[in-house]
């Protein structure tokens, strides 16, 4: 070929690949550029489908939740449930006074799924129960709201009781379920409950749930449910419950009512302590000025062996502009000696070595809103140890109308060079008295006293730094003259010792002795010394002994001279 015609050729074959190639390309790419554009198409229409799915499925769980808070379908059950729990909150959990809840009536929208129901408060109660009414009605999981409150206060000083004025809205879907007699399930307590590490008998569980936790009322309180089984609950006390006023664990008796208290999703987390700024910023009390101080709390005073443990508490402090913090001034504190900055707990435990004494510290305190350090100075006394003494026990007396009683009154103290001071606590005997440093009491019950037991108080101090002070309560019985009717009855060989019987006529009492014990009885306290055939030796405190015959009684006691006191016999060695 030429090489004309080779550059013809040429030319011919770019020519038809320039007119062919789009063409050829066109039939291919077309097809696949519209099938992509469908296919984009397609998945918009698709997501936005299943978007539209997912807010219908949205829009169904968020209705059925809504039912589960609704209030009975008919309007007339809603309104008189809502009103007997309005009421309920008001006066038990909030513990309102002169509470009033009336209804408005009930209104039934057209053509809607839903009716509402209104109702008024009017009550007197504290900022504080405000608090508390508020928290437990938002806490509820039901659909209602508070539309208006106003409150009002009948003075500008202290902390009076408010006029409290509410208006409340709450809804009935058409297509809820019914709630039964209450707005929320209850039961009773079946027996009595006191001891919290014991599970809780309810009468039945009916429409409570069967998953723990939750939420139940009992009164004024709350408790959480740990574990239930059938009609057995396991309780703890909800934290944000008012705690019972003697500290003590809350008991709850039977046929208590109990009552379901499901919590709102949106604020299971809340704690009552997030209404705190309603106390603390009330605008019904009047401002107090702004003058802090401290406050010690604790003995300041303590003996070796032990320990310091005082805290130091900042008064009046505005805690909204931040916590105030504890030093020490200066280097004076003993060592060992510290202070809490935070919590103004002051702690020492002396060793062996620290030297006995008084020591002069300074607290100081800075806290926001102070244009000076508060400073305040404390003596802490650190002393030898003073152990208390200690009484010994006085029995049964007897005392006889008109007749001089004496009694010998003992205490004992560990602590050398200690002195003991006796003395009788008010309320004793009128004439009665004792001896402040032997401990004796004497005393002459009138005759026109009234026969029968008499308490008083004995009290003995020592005269340590400080002093300490013991106390003991003696009990004397008052009558006649139980000697003239106490008679030596009997004298008995038992187990090969001699044991003597005295009965008392007048009160059928038996007394049995052995040798070497001590006969307390009528006025009289004596030793038996010997117990012979037909007689008996006793010896009184002052050493003198005294002789009773068999069928004697105890008013014919003889005292022996010393020559005529007869010698126990010697046993044969």
């Amino acid at each position: 070929m030429q090489m004309r015609e080779k550059v013809l050729a040429g030319g011919f074959g770019a020519a038809v690949a320039f007119y062919f190639v789009p063409v050829v390309w066109e039939w291919f790419v077309t097809p696949v550029d519209n099938a992509k554009q469908n296919l984009a198409s397609a998945t918009k229409i698709h997501d936005e489908r299943k978007l539209e799915r997912r807010g219908v499925s949205n829009k169904q769980e968020q209705l059925m939740a809504w039912k589960g808070r609704s209030l009975s379908p008919k309007p007339q059950d809603a309104a008189r449930h809502y009103q007997q729990w309005l009421t309920a909150l008001a006066e038990v959990v909030g513990e309102f006074s002169n509470v009033q809840v009336t209804p408005d009536p009930v209104t039934v929208a057209a053509n809607q799924p839903f009716s509402t129901v209104r109702f008024k408060l009017k009550a007197d109660a504290t900022m504080a129960q405000v608090r508390q009414f508020l928290f437990r009605f938002f806490q509820a999981d039901l659909l209602h709201s508070i539309t208006q409150l106003n409150l009002e206060s009948p003075s500008a000083t202290g902390n009076p009781k408010l006029s409290v004025n509410m208006s409340f809205e709450a809804l009935s879907l058409k297509d809820a379920q019914p709630r039964g007699p209450t707005v929320f399930a209850r039961t009773e307590v079946a027996e009595d409950w006191q001891d919290s590490t014991q599970p809780l008998v309810v009468r039945h569980a009916e429409g409570f749930p069967t998953k723990t936790p939750f939420l139940v009322r009992v009164g004024k309180h709350y408790f959480e449910v740990k574990e239930a089984t059938d009609n057995r609950w396991t309780l703890s006390p909800d934290p944000n419950s008012p705690q019972s006023a003697t500290g003590r664990p809350v008991s709850l008796l039977a046929d208590d009512p109990v009552e379901f208290a499901p919590v709102h999703p949106e604020f299971s987390k809340r704690a009552i302590a997030d209404f705190d700024p309603i106390l603390k910023r009330n605008l019904f009390v009047k401002p107090v000025p702004y003058a802090p101080k401290l406050e010690f709390v604790g003995s300041k005073t303590f003996s070796r062996g032990g320990s310091l443990d005082l805290t130091c508490r900042a008064l009046g402090f505005d805690r909204l502009l931040g916590e105030p913090i504890f030093t020490l001034q200066g280097d004076d504190a003993p060592t060992g000696m510290s202070l809490d900055g935070t919590s103004g707990k002051l702690t020492w435990k002396p060793n062996d070595e620290q030297a006995l004494g008084d020591f002069k510290l300074t607290v100081v305190v800075k806290a926001a809103g102070l244009k000076d350090f508060l400073k305040q100075e404390l003596v802490v006394s650190f002393k030898q140890s003073n152990k208390p003494p200690k009484f010994e026990l006085v029995g049964e007396r007897h005392a006889v109308l008109g007749k001089e009683f004496s009694m010998p009154v003992k205490a004992t103290d560990e602590d050398p060079e200690t002195k003991l001071a006796y003395s009788l606590a008010p309320g004793a005997p009128e004439g009665s008295t004792i001896n402040a440093e032997t401990g004796e009491f004497k005393w002459t019950p009138p005759v026109t006293t009234v026969p029968g037991p008499i308490k008083l108080t004995v009290q003995v101090a020592d005269n340590g730094n400080p002093p300490n002070t013991v106390k003991q309560e003696v009990t004397i019985t008052v009558g006649d003259d139980l000697a003239q009717f106490t008679e030596l009855t009997g004298i008995f060989d038992k187990n090969g010792k001699r044991e003597l019987w005295l009965s008392d006529k007048s009160t059928n009492r038996l007394i049995v002795l052995k040798e070497g014990e001590v006969l307390r009885y009528a006025d009289i306290e004596a030793t038996v010394v010997r117990i012979d055939k037909k007689s008996v030796l006793l010896k009184k405190k002052d050493d003198a002994l005294w002789r009773l015959d068999l069928g004697d009684t105890l008013k014919k006691l003889r005292k022996l001279e010393p020559a005529a006191a007869p010698e126990t016999p010697k046993k044969p060695s």
